[in-house]
């Protein structure tokens, strides 16, 4: 194609447009512009991108708010409307405190003893220092976002293969710690949502392989989505968006997430699933997608390479609206920087 990468970016400056944002993932007509989304992005790519194009030039890296002005200035620079914020001090004891690392094959709960001695984390312990910091520093045009969780919690406090067995040997068990969670989570979504700066709620469920959900769909209807639909509720019945992080082939589940969850938007995309110019076909004009470039591909791949790739998602799945791009899960340290800059300079210059 012929294009700088670096050029682009540095001579196309984003117009941000929050309403624009959510207009497009409400699927309101073709969109003007590219918008853009990531399920989130590590520190050592984002020093990358800092250093690359003097994003963080005046920022004091000696007080604590400098994560969060830094995060500013790359979804300014970069285009993003939709900005993470994470709550502190939520506590699960006995599992990682990073969703990102393995959890134990043992949980910490293995009977009902357990389930009522677990010290379970409560709304009123919960630091949202950083969320309100960026309520009263956000720039206009963009907006919070933040995460929840449950089929995962549920199933790292259990331990997984305790998890698949006490839905045959003991369902009401795998129900009584699903509610304690779930009741936690909605009443972090509802506190969340009265933000005036928040803009949506993430449900983050990995309920999904490559060919099927982990778990049968009937159990997933059953035990989870009720809790699914009381999350994305309190986000929508205050004007917020409700989006679904969800990895695997989720076919079977699909129709339960859009018609009974209700959510706006699903993210996470993988080609060796389904490639997205796909999903769009078959199911976006009932709901968002966020996301698209795979990331074992533009590990892999050349800049030029991606380019060509990138073009062809967005010639699918930007016209009527309900995509946003992104890396299909998030910005892993392990892309290439280039590749990266590819992505961004290809949706920056897409008309």
């Amino acid at each position: 194609m012929g294009l700088d990468p670096e050029k682009i970016l540095k001579t196309t400056p984003p117009e941000l447009d929050l309403k624009g944002a959510f207009a497009n993932i409400r699927r309101n007509g073709t969109p003007k512009r590219v918008f853009l989304f990531e399920h989130g992005m590590e520190d050592g790519i984002k020093e990358r991108l800092c250093r690359r194009f003097e994003i963080c030039r005046g920022l004091d890296r000696g007080v604590p708010e400098f994560p969060l002005a830094r995060d500013i200035r790359l979804h300014q620079f970069l285009g993003q409307e939709f900005i993470r914020a994470f709550a502190g001090n939520i506590v699960w004891k006995g599992l990682p405190q990073s969703t990102t690392q393995v959890p134990p094959s043992e949980g910490p709960i293995s009977s009902w003893r357990d389930l009522e001695t677990y010290p379970w984390p409560h709304l009123k312990d919960v630091d949202f220092s950083n969320i309100e910091w960026f309520e009263n520093n956000l720039p206009e045009n963009m907006a919070m976002w933040s995460m929840t969780y449950l089929f995962q919690q549920v199933s790292n406090l259990l331990g997984f293969e305790r998890f698949c067995l006490l839905l045959h040997e003991d369902i009401e068990l795998v129900k009584a710690v699903t509610a304690r969670v779930g009741q936690f989570f909605l009443d972090y979504a509802e506190h969340f949502c009265e933000f005036t700066r928040s803009g949506a709620i993430n449900i983050g469920d990995d309920m999904g392989h490559k060919s099927g959900t982990f778990v049968s769909p009937r159990h997933i209807r059953e035990i989870f989505m009720p809790w699914h639909k009381r999350i994305i509720s309190a986000a929508r019945s205050r004007g917020k968006l409700g989006f679904f992080h969800v990895c695997g082939y989720t076919d079977t589940i699909m129709d339960d997430l859009i018609d009974y969850v209700c959510i706006d938007a699903k993210h996470s995309t993988q080609d060796a699933v389904e490639p997205v110019q796909q999903t769009k076909k078959r199911w976006g004009k009932r709901i968002a997608l966020l996301g698209g470039v795979d990331i074992d591909f533009i590990t892999r791949a050349q800049p030029r390479q991606v380019e060509t790739y990138t073009q062809s998602i967005l010639e699918t799945c930007v016209e009527g609206g309900g995509f946003a791009l992104g890396l299909g899960n998030w910005v892993p340290d392990s892309a290439p920087l280039g590749n990266y800059i590819s992505v961004l300079a290809t949706a920056r210059r897409f008309a």
